[in-house]
């Protein structure tokens, strides 16, 4: 009954996506963008290999791509709506939880995409690389873990900070910030690698992962998703508790 009900609830999400311009452009551009960069690195990059083939592909839709996640969330929980409009708790957390499943799914789509343009780029482009699909089997669990980090990121500060332009600037620049910052200053940069995002990025498209990497990626994941995403939840759920 409670899946039924969540896959209902998430549908309802993903259709709000759908239907809603701004969501469609993001989507829109996040897909072009990454064929735009697939293209250029295939006529350019030398040795090219799936692993960099993806880094850049990835890379590039991940940063547009969070903002969908982020209108879905504000959509109905910015500040101005919560307090204009009750709503159970159970409801709240029921909505809050199809927004993340549907932001899921809009990562992962956006890998698979992202690993048929890499697989593309790989395939036909020209390259010097001895062994251009070295760890390719990692590299699209990767893929998957770097779309799903950017996606549920943004959904995380859209649910903490309760309004689209903020969670749109604090997505782009607390964590670009926190990289740039801990790699300038010289006694932080071995934090860099546990703390950042943009970090563990290379690390998971590289092909090459053992235990300490994915120690990482885990603290990272905690941070970002679980972390970040447990702050909004409070800070949505406290105020309807008094209500």
């Amino acid at each position: 009954m409670l899946l039924a009900g969540l896959i209902q609830a998430t549908r309802i999400e993903l259709g709000k996506v759908a239907s809603a311009r701004a969501g469609r452009w993001l989507i829109i551009a996040s897909a072009a963008v990454g064929l735009m960069v697939a293209v250029i690195v295939g006529l350019t990059a030398e040795g090219l290999t799936f692993s960099l083939a993806s880094f850049y592909v990835q890379s590039t839709i991940s940063l547009p791509l969070p903002f969908v996640s982020i209108l879905l969330i504000t959509r109905d929980f910015d500040r101005r709506a919560l307090s204009q409009t009750y709503m159970p708790i159970r409801s709240a957390s029921r909505m809050v939880a199809a927004k993340l499943v549907a932001s899921m799914i809009i990562a992962l789509i956006a890998a698979s995409y992202g690993i048929v343009l890499s697989v593309l780029v790989t395939n036909f482009a020209p390259t010097a690389a001895e062994e251009p699909w070295h760890g390719v089997g990692i590299i699209m669990i990767g893929s998957a873990l770097v779309q799903l980090i950017a996606q549920l990121t943004g959904a995380g500060f859209g649910l903490l900070l309760g309004s689209s332009l903020a969670a749109m600037v604090a997505d782009v620049a607390v964590p670009l910030g926190l990289w740039l910052v801990s790699g300038a200053v010289t006694g932080l940069r071995g934090v860099q690698v546990w703390l950042t995002p943009f970090a563990v990025v290379e690390k998971l498209l590289s092909g090459q992962m053992d235990a300490q990497d994915w120690a990482q990626v885990g603290i990272v994941a905690f941070v970002w998703i679980v972390g970040l995403n447990a702050a909004g939840i409070l800070r949505l759920i406290a105020p309807l508790s008094h209500r």
